[in-house]
């Protein structure tokens, strides 16, 4: 190898070793700038939030007592906030149903609040949603409209659906007719009181078939009559009794 050969040779190598030196320089700097941006970003002084949006419909919840829970558990800035704690904390409010909670650069949050709608009380314990899930407000006695279902534990769903499909098909009914309390009692048997005052006993057995002859016989009566009874019991093979309020008894069958 001659000498000009040799000193390409030597610049190359130069020139490779000085790439490499740059090169690591440039890859120290931004790790550094990486650890110290992320340490200045996760700072809750930097992007602090100063703005909170509560969305919803509202009839049982308060804007203002809404937006108090979120700023009170506001613990970071942008970047580094614990939405899902601000989440669980509006959940842990009875009318809550749902929350969602967004980011909004660079300095607020948008919350959306979805409220418990009750579909029926769940004996003197609490509510039942659209879906059949219990929840326990303070205030339930305002909810007196609502129908009132007694059952066991864990038959919330059973109950709310059974007290829907019932309230249907009296719609059927010439004459109007509405459900005011379903019981599904410790023995697996179903009663169900009208709005009038008569209750009606299904028993365990043939519920569909036992109701269907309860929906042919009650069309049967004068309306007038209908208040004079006081009660229905459904439980025979075939037929029925009533109870009248002066304790005059009749069976069908």
């Amino acid at each position: 190898m001659d000498r000009k050969e040799k000193n390409s040779d030597n610049k190359i190598s130069s020139e490779v070793s000085i790439t490499k030196f740059v090169g690591g320089i440039f890859i120290i700097c931004f790790i550094i700038l990486f650890v110290y941006g992320g340490k200045h970003l996760l700072n809750p002084n930097t992007f602090p939030i100063k703005y909170v949006k509560v969305e919803g419909s509202f009839k049982h919840l308060s804007q203002v007592e809404l937006k108090k829970n979120v700023t009170s558990n506001i613990d970071g800035g942008f970047f580094n906030i614990n939405v899902d704690e601000i989440r669980l904390a509006l959940l842990s409010m009875p009318w809550v149903r749902e929350v969602i909670v967004k980011r909004a650069w660079p300095d607020s949050l948008k919350v959306i609040v979805y409220e418990q709608i009750p579909s029926a009380r769940w004996g003197n314990l609490g509510l039942l949603n659209q879906s059949g899930v219990f929840f326990s407000p303070s205030n339930i006695t305002i909810q007196d409209n609502l129908p009132l279902l007694f059952g066991p534990t864990n038959s919330e769903v059973r109950l709310l659906e059974q007290y829907r499909a019932m309230q249907k098909k009296l719609q059927s009914l010439p004459f109007r007719l509405n459900i005011s309390s379903v019981t599904l009692n410790d023995r697996r048997a179903w009663f169900f009181d009208l709005e009038n005052g008569i209750r009606v006993k299904i028993g365990r057995y043939a519920f569909d078939d036992r109701l269907d002859r309860f929906l042919k016989f009650i069309p049967t009566l004068i309306p007038d009559r209908i208040n004079e009874i006081e009660s229905i019991d459904l439980r025979y093979t075939n037929g029925l009794s009533v109870l009248w309020k002066n304790n005059f008894n009749i069976s069908s069958n």
